[in-house]
């Protein structure tokens, strides 16, 4: 546990001893049950009442799809074994090129980290998968430096605000942003109305076990043990994401709270950036999570299902895309609809 935890841990009993309520309220708080068992540790469940609302916008105007494969029916597996696979790479270019006819205005796709970003624009440069996509679509990508983000951000909403008003190429009709999860854009940024149409998530974005802090405070969490069976857990055998790095022991170690607070990182961040598109109760857009993991219904290897870790409102909107003809109909349907509504 981190120095800025304990202190903060420290106030929060002071303050539950001496107030009669305390009232915890955020955006992204889910997943949530690690979260109060760490802040509350000695208060007994029924001393605390939990209450998600509902989203303002109605559900019709979100299109949550676990996609599981591309056009040409290859599974989507982006987990750390494969995803630098260039028959993977090449299977989600074929899958974008195709999304980019079907989807109006704004397109954010968010990767792993700046280098996957880079081997995957790398990649498509070489195979004319950028090409393509651009006949469509006004391709940006998430700079590294923050100074430059601003300006990023303004041409990406210029070249949208350009096509909506007919002036240009008549055949592009939007932009698409590459953007990173943890980057200067997946936090804090609010991608309304056609500059998020649709918000693609490139995989499930499991934090490195190589990061020592890390690995500290799940040891801190989890109780850490010499045994690979912690009380009445199932094994943690792990899975591709962690299983080739150095802290792959601690986390096979781990407790089953540790293994959530290391799980929940993830689909926290995955929460916030598929949460960046609905901004107002006029809005409507679609969310993409592409990994065939997104579709399991039950836990595997030690860990949880990471769909069950989605906040409410999309969870219960979620559609599984069995093959890449269903997401097509789903997104051509949605669109329609949304765009008679609006």
């Amino acid at each position: 546990m981190s120095w800025l935890e304990h202190e903060f841990n420290t106030f929060l009993l002071q303050v539950t001893d001496d107030a009669h309520a305390v009232i915890l309220a955020g955006g992204t708080l889910q997943p949530i049950e690690e979260k109060r068992l760490r802040l509350f540790p000695g208060l007994l469940p029924s001393d605390i009442k939990f209450f998600s609302c509902n989203h303002i916008v109605p559900p019709e105007s979100i299109l949550p799809i676990a996609v599981t494969c591309g056009p040409s029916g290859k599974k989507f597996d982006f987990s750390h074994s494969s995803r630098s696979s260039l028959n993977m790479i090449e299977e989600l270019g074929r899958f974008l090129c195709n999304i980019v006819t079907i989807v109006p205005e704004g397109i954010v796709m968010f990767l792993s980290s700046y280098e996957y970003e880079k081997q995957v624009y790398d990649a498509w440069m070489a195979s004319g998968t950028i090409s393509k996509i651009s006949k469509k679509k006004h391709v940006f990508r998430e700079p590294r430096s923050s100074v430059d983000v601003e300006v990023i951000l303004n041409k990406y909403k210029e070249a949208i605000q350009s096509c909506s008003k007919g002036s240009g190429d008549t055949s592009v009709n939007g932009a698409l942003l590459l953007a990173v999860v943890g980057g200067k854009i997946s936090e804090g940024i609010n991608f309304s109305d056609g500059m998020g149409r649709c918000v693609l998530m490139v995989g499930l974005l499991y934090p490195s076990p190589d990061d020592i802090e890390l690995m500290e405070t799940i040891k801190h969490i989890g109780n850490y043990s010499t045994s690979s069976v912690i009380g009445d857990d199932k094994p943690f055998n792990g899975n591709d994401e962690c299983k080739l790095e150095p802290g792959f022991d601690v986390l096979r170690k781990s407790g089953k709270s540790g293994r959530e607070y290391y799980e929940n990182l993830c689909m926290k961040a995955v929460n916030q950036s598929i949460g960046r598109a609905i901004r107002h109760v006029n809005d409507y857009a679609a969310m993409l999570l592409v990994d065939s993991r997104y579709a399991h219904t039950s836990s595997s290897r030690g860990f949880s299902c990471p769909v069950e870790k989605l906040p409410q409102w999309i969870k219960t909107r979620l559609t599984c895309g069995q093959n890449y003809g269903e997401v097509h109909r789903l997104l051509l349907q949605f669109f329609k609809i949304n765009k008679q509504i609006h």
